[in-house]
């Protein structure tokens, strides 16, 4: 019972983040952006780019890959790629709990992919936010910025992600 629960939960916080999120889209091009963690490191992404948000639990493996190539995870009978970003970039690996999802591309990028975050932290107004001054270490990270409680976060294109040519090699074989 307690799982259905869970389930019915899930079911109504994406349809309201959907409903958000397409609110969002249709608002003007002001600076709102997806807001995530990983790891402990802030990310935003621009809605244009951003596709649907699914569980992190379901990912299955796929043997020889790189560890960064967490493997496949299956959204209403469509094989979606799963990555974990933080690994990919030489960091420590994103540990999979309770709060953790797949942020999928967006169907505009036509590449069945998505990244793992630990938790989302939903729809940010840039207004009032302060760029930082930082040379970027790929090209998928954008501008770093400040928000006006201090906090840094850090801009991802899912467009410059899937033109990565080591992104797009998930095997060393």
């Amino acid at each position: 019972m307690a799982r259905i629960d869970r389930r019915n939960r899930l079911r109504e916080f994406q349809e309201r983040l959907a409903e958000r999120l397409a609110l969002a889209k249709s608002a003007p091009v002001a600076a709102s952006r997806l807001g995530f963690l990983i790891g402990d490191e802030r990310w935003l992404i621009d809605l244009s780019e951003a596709g649907e948000i699914v569980p992190a639990q379901d990912i299955v493996p796929v043997p020889h890959t790189y560890p960064w190539y967490l493997g496949l995870v299956n959204v209403r009978g469509n094989l979606i790629s799963a990555a974990d970003l933080a690994q990919f970039a030489g960091k420590a690996p994103t540990r999979i709990e309770r709060e953790s999802r797949v942020v999928l591309f967006g169907r505009g990028l036509e590449f069945n992919a998505g990244v793992l975050v630990t938790r989302m932290l939903g729809l940010h107004s840039m207004k009032g936010w302060t760029a930082e001054p930082e040379a970027t270490s790929f090209a998928w990270q954008g501008a770093r910025w400040r928000d006006d409680q201090g906090q840094v976060w850090r801009e991802l294109s899912f467009d410059a992600l899937a033109s990565d040519e080591r992104f797009l090699r998930i095997s060393p074989l």
